[in-house]
């Protein structure tokens, strides 16, 4: 699973005094006794909206911190505007409508300004930095990060330069800058002793274990993503105690304990179904398809796999969003520009300023015109394009999973067969060739086995398990039929990838239907060669052949049963061409005295 943190860091931090705990009861008392101050009835809905529910119940807390916003309003308060403005702009931001959580950072920007006060102007820049970050404009959020780090430090106000800090340790982080991203997180904590925001500490945490986690320190990532977790649910913040329960799950992946991965998976599957975090359960559902899918349980990854697309495919929109905020805010440094322009060109006479209005003017509208439809275009190609990843990615890991369990069906139906064969020498009270036949049997099952495992194993390994397939059954019937295994001289075994006993099926219907009443002298050939991209089986007996068997059964009772192992080898085999891109099936090629069939195959190698 790829590693990743939560981008969005800090919002609101700083913004009001840190408390160890809140009290939510004496808060709704504050808020619901009219005769106490409004400052003090605001500021106890502040904790309330963000400390009681902002990240554990997100739609309550914009009920309420829009409560507190008309409040504010009334009583000409712009300090708790701008923080009541600020809650909801992150909450915005949370359920992926950017344009209106930009719109109100902006406003809380204006609101601090006018209420002097710099901590929080501190903290908005960073909003609006969190935001650009998210819209994938690094320079614009690194300068924003770097102004609020700026007037944090003139204050000074430590918490708001521990969060300047997580920031800039994000956005070094989504660069790639590991070690940049290492430095701001290790400075971050070490600032975060006494009265810090334990949400800062968390996400400084979680972002430090994800860097050492690729560096290799395994067991100080699992520590810092222990720690993540503890921290997220003292202080109540759901979104972290997915994001580190995710974390920690890929990290028990990546050890190799399926068992511990899938259920802390569960756990974080849970948090983030029931708290409404939809990218996040995406990811979650990613986590959790790759640990059933190592598991072998098939049914179940698919079910992962799917809904995870689904997931995706209703967050499509958002890419979009980030393109129209992107191209708006590309036209207002386009108006700034040319008002600057405007400004140097007042000294010249009238005509002159009408003349550089009217072509300016002309100018804008023609590069509006054209963003725009060069926006559309963009946006339609880029949609069509990820639709068609997004199915083609579907259809591919969906055919591998169904590749596995259909393998997972070919094992019992071979078993079932085999021991037919054994059941032969003990019902004939034949000790001795009871027990060499289950000598052979023991090789050939725990070939088969190995085998099955795999989607791909090299040539000869499959033929070595189709030979001593073909050997029992050989000696069940008492050596009726010779075999003969020919490999074109052109193929090298060691290196063609073929899917494990693709054509035992066919060598089974030679052996029980061909070989069928013959006393001696019958043959079974098996030869394996290439022409061009494609790798061919041929099955070939000398037996009584299909039209002879039809006759026959024409006179004999209806069958009870259908041949399972062709149905599901057809299926293999267009799955198998699905997967690949190239054709994948067989024919059945009637003969004077017997039955062909041609088995075709991409033809792979281990070096591909």
């Amino acid at each position: 699973m790829t590693l990743r943190t939560l981008v969005g860091s800090v919002l609101l931090c700083g913004l009001l005094p840190v408390r160890a705990q809140i009290d939510l009861d004496s808060l709704w008392g504050v808020w619901h006794d009219s005769t106490r101050a409004p400052v003090d009835r605001l500021r106890a809905m502040s904790y309330i909206s963000i400390d009681g529910f902002l990240h554990s119940d997100p739609d309550s807390a914009a009920v309420l911190a829009g409560m507190q916003l008309d409040m504010a309003v009334r009583h000409g308060n712009a300090r708790y505007q701008g923080i009541a403005t600020t809650t909801l702009g992150e909450y915005h931001l949370m359920k992926g409508d950017f344009a209106r959580a930009l719109e109100r950072f902006r406003q809380a920007q204006q609101a601090f300004a006018d209420a002097h006060e710099p901590v929080a102007q501190a903290k908005s820049l960073s909003n609006m930095g969190v935001l650009l970050q998210d819209l994938g404009d690094m320079d614009r959020a690194l300068d924003h990060y770097r102004q609020s780090l700026a007037l944090a430090r003139s204050i000074p106000d430590t918490g708001s330069i521990c969060a300047a800090m997580l920031n800039l340790g994000t956005l070094a982080l989504a660069q790639g800058d590991t070690t940049e991203a290492a430095l701001h997180f290790e400075r971050c904590l070490a600032m975060g002793a006494g009265d810090r925001d334990p949400r800062d500490m968390a996400i400084a945490t979680s972002d430090l274990g994800i860097i050492r986690s690729a560096q290799g320190r395994t067991a100080e990532a699992l520590a810092l993503h222990t720690r993540c977790l503890a921290l997220a649910r003292a202080g109540g913040h759901l979104d972290l105690e997915v994001m580190a329960l995710s974390n920690i799950g890929s990290h028990h992946l990546r050890m190799g304990d399926l068992a511990q991965a899938g259920h802390t998976g569960r756990q974080a599957l849970a948090l983030a179904q029931g708290a409404g975090f939809t990218r996040q359960e995406a990811d979650v559902r990613g986590l959790l398809h790759e640990v059933y899918r190592r598991q072998g349980r098939w049914a179940e990854a698919l079910g992962m796999l799917e809904r995870q697309l689904a997931l995706k495919d209703s967050l499509r929109d958002e890419e979009g969003r980030k393109e129209l905020l992107r191209f708006g805010y590309e036209k207002r440094a386009l108006a700034d520009s040319l008002a600057f322009a405007a400004e140097l060109s007042r000294a010249e006479d009238r005509r002159t300023i009408a003349e550089l209005r009217a072509e300016r003017n002309r100018n804008r509208a023609w590069a509006a015109g054209g963003a725009g439809l060069l926006l559309l275009g963009g946006l339609a190609a880029w949609t069509w394009a990820d639709r068609r990843r997004r199915r083609e990615r579907f259809e591919k890991e969906a055919a591998t999973l169904e590749t596995q369990a259909l393998r997972s069906q070919m094992n019992p139906h071979f078993i079932f067969n085999a021991l037919n064969s054994i059941n032969a020498f003990v019902q004939g009270n034949d000790p001795d060739k009871a027990t060499g036949f289950l000598s052979r049997f023991a090789r050939v099952m725990r070939a088969v086995l190995e085998n099955s495992r795999k989607s791909a194993v090299p040539l000869k390994d499959d033929l070595e398990a189709l030979r001593g397939y073909m050997e029992l059954e050989r000696m069940r019937m008492d050596g009726r039929f010779d075999l003969r295994t020919e490999v074109a001289p052109e193929l090298d075994p060691e290196t063609v990838l073929v899917p494990p006993l693709v054509v035992q099926p066919f060598v089974e219907n030679a052996i029980w239907h061909g070989m069928a009443g013959r006393e001696s002298g019958g043959l079974i050939t098996l030869k394996v060669e290439r022409r061009g991209d494609t790798l061919l089986y041929t099955v070939e007996d000398n037996g009584m052949g299909r039209q002879a068997r039809r006759e026959e059964q024409a006179a004999a009772p209806p069958a009870k049963k259908t041949s399972l192992g062709t149905t599901i080898t057809r299926a293999r085999l267009d799955l198998v061409a699905k997967q690949h891109g190239r054709p994948a099936g067989f024919r059945t090629i009637d003969l004077p005295q017997g039955t062909r069939v041609e088995v075709e195959l991409p033809l792979l190698l281990d070096n591909d």
